[in-house]
């Protein structure tokens, strides 16, 4: 990959560049028309009052800084001018102020370009994205705090120059800038009005929520769904603060569904009970940006909304917990596309072409896949809105079960570093819901054993570093490495660590073969300060920058699975 030529590093931080080099078979997909980037956070949705991009690239960055100036927002800095080869990956850094909008533009030069974009929180969450298949990607966030955000550019496909640049404006003002491109917008939806049944369900459920302390926040919002694709609502919530969020069917609503995600499509919390309406409780672990998907399973007609913040009185909130409008779900070609895009990040390559299947409540489909010892792989599948839970299941050529993912998500990942070449068998499960799927089978290109790792641990590690890598995070010289047995499902460990003031450190815990779910808390004195506790992941992550020099208590908990464990602490300081 050819480093980035800078036409200035005012307002850009030049993060890693990483990942070039695989050149196997990518994504296919058709946008659909009625597609647009991600937007997070509530507030004024502004567009391009009109204007069309025309003319070369830097004609149309001219274009665009006319736009955006036009609703407020000024360049962090000149425009960044870059190159990238085929898969090659870069990032760049965004030191947001709390409550100010950004939108991050990336213009392409050449033909037959596709570039993706994906936003990462400070905790290093998917804040925002636009993984459709084109050159000029985009993405509009609001900082809720003060931190660092990464800009994740990757060359999907092609090769060639790009300009990058960043935009800081007014506090809840976001850029939706479809238009400017000639693309049509997301369509909207009917507001709904609430009748009195359903108002009468809206009171006994405040009454019962209010009993545990809970107060309802904002106006429900109502519409009208005639179909499964969800409509999310977009989250401001606060580090240890506890929501609940309610989803309620009016007339001609038989059965409604809550999904509680991040912006990358990870599922946090669910209701998806064949009930009229679904309610979901989320303390948050970390200050950010949310999402809440609800849906129509069964049945048509209005739909409404509701959010409510526990011990209200205590929070400080300075944006709505939940927005008042909607936008449309992430489609299944876009969800596959932010996955891909991931494990790419991750180090990856596609290892075959990707398969799209369709599955029936309590279906099965079984493919069946030659890979080679000495090797590690990973194979991914997601569901669309129809599918509620989606299982993978890898069996080995004696038939025995190898990994598996039985999560109630409709997105699925296992791996496997198979000591001998041989046919393994993989199974799709239609645990619950029914509609169509993504299969996509992955392979590490590069070694699979070091630092006393070998197999699945050494390739979580590989892969969680690689992320912090992008970051700008680096294994810490002033750690070593620990390591540990979790003996049984439910059993925990703890270890010290002593922090110094100024630093931003990323703590790893990463299990190996037995181990399918750790939860990871950071306290100090008995108060705990952030954690990763449910994310149903063998390897998390959890971050801290430290304001006094201190010692501090990491917990690993054992939630499913048990065996060994590594922890490593990585850190970055901040400019």
């Amino acid at each position: 990959m050819t480093r980035p030529a800078f036409l200035s590093l005012a307002g850009v931080l030049l993060v890693a560049t990483a990942l070039v080099g695989c050149r196997s078979p990518r994504r296919q997909w058709t946008a659909p028309t009625n597609a647009a980037a991600v937007t997070t956070g509530g507030g004024q949705t502004v567009t391009s009052g009109g204007v069309v991009a025309t003319g070369t690239p830097r004609q149309v960055l001219e274009q665009l800084d006319g736009v955006l100036r036009q609703q407020g927002f000024s360049p962090t800095g000149p425009a960044v001018h870059g190159n990238l080869a085929t898969n090659g990956l870069i990032a760049y850094a965004v030191d947001a102020a709390a409550g100010s909008c950004y939108t991050l533009a990336v213009i392409g030069e050449g033909t037959g370009q596709n570039i993706d974009m994906i936003v990462l929180d400070p905790y290093g969450r998917p804040a925002a994205h636009n993984v459709r298949p084109d050159n000029h990607p985009w993405a509009s966030f609001c900082a809720g705090s003060a931190g660092r955000f990464i800009a994740r550019v990757q060359m999907a496909s092609g090769t060639g120059g790009y300009f990058y640049a960043v935009y800081a404006g007014p506090a809840g003002r976001q850029m939706e800038l479809s238009s400017f491109y000639g693309e049509q917008a997301a369509s909207q939806v009917e507001v709904a009005q609430m009748d009195g049944a359903t108002q009468q369900r809206l009171g006994a459920l405040d009454q019962q929520l209010g009993g545990q302390g809970f107060t309802r926040v904002g106006r429900p919002a109502g519409i009208v769904l005639n179909g499964r694709e969800p409509r999310d609502f977009q989250l401001s919530l606060q580090q240890g603060q506890c929501y609940a969020f309610a989803s309620l069917g009016g007339q001609g609503a038989v059965d409604t569904d809550l999904v509680l995600h991040d912006h990358g499509g990870e599922q946090l919390a669910a209701d998806s009970r064949r009930d009229r309406d679904a309610i979901v409780q989320y303390c948050a672990p970390t200050t950010g940006r949310y999402a809440l998907s609800v849906r129509m399973y069964e049945g048509q007609g209005p739909l409404f909304t509701v959010g409510y913040v526990q011990n209200a009185g205590q929070v400080q909130q300075a944006e709505p917990v939940i927005a008042s409008t909607s936008t449309a779900h992430a489609s299944l070609q876009e969800n596959f596309a932010l996955l891909d895009a991931d494990m790419r990040a991750r180090g990856y390559e596609s290892y075959g072409n990707q398969t799209t299947g369709q599955l029936a409540l309590a279906g099965t489909r079984n493919f069946e896949i030659q890979l080679e010892g000495g090797r590690c792989y990973a194979i991914l599948a997601v569901g669309d809105a129809s599918v509620r839970d989606l299982d993978l299941v890898l069996l080995g050529p004696n038939g025995e079960e190898v990994d598996r993912d039985i999560a109630q998500d409709p997105r699925p990942t296992v791996r496997v570093c198979p000591e001998s070449t041989g046919n393994f068998y993989m199974q799709v499960r239609m645990t619950d819901g029914q509609g169509s799927y993504v299969y996509a089978p992955y392979r590490w290109p590069r070694g699979t054993s070091g630092a006393g790792l070998r197999g699945l641990s050494w390739i979580r590690l590989s892969e969680v570093t690689a992320l912090l890598s992008v970051e700008g995070f680096s294994p810490d010289a002033g750690f070593s490495p620990e390591d540990g047995n979790l003996r049984r499902q439910g059993a925990t460990a703890s270890h010290n660590v002593d922090l110094v003031a100024g630093q931003c450190y990323a703590i790893v815990v990463v299990g190996g073969d037995g181990v399918h779910d750790l939860d990871v808390t950071l306290s100090q004195r008995g108060t705990q300060l952030t954690s990763d506790v449910g994310s149903r992941s063998a390897f998390p992550s959890i971050r801290h920058c430290a304001t006094q020099d201190g010692r501090y208590s990491v917990g690993i908990t054992a939630a499913n699975g048990d065996g060994r464990y590594y922890m490593q602490v990585f850190s970055r300081t901040e400019q």
